[in-house]
């Protein structure tokens, strides 16, 4: 999967995270912020969600999410 800076995404798992504001996110939708490096040993990416929030998640913490705009759709 190849998540970009601007993509909506879902929150599908978390791993390692004991707060509460965190674990709540699963199942939400936001957009990527930014993308990082974690430890040298895998991708994070910074999200925004619908209020304005932001907390980083793992690559595997994530899912793309279909923006419903196929480009091979007729206009």
């Amino acid at each position: 999967m190849v998540i970009k800076v601007g993509d909506k995404v879902k929150v599908r798992s978390i791993r390692d995270r004991g707060q509460e504001e965190v674990s709540a996110l699963v199942g939400k939708e936001a957009v990527v912020l930014a993308r990082r490096g974690v430890d040298g040993s895998g991708i994070g990416y910074i999200l925004e969600f619908p209020d304005r929030s932001r907390h980083w998640f793992f690559e595997s913490e994530l899912e793309a999410v279909d923006s419903g705009h196929a480009k091979d759709e007729p206009s």
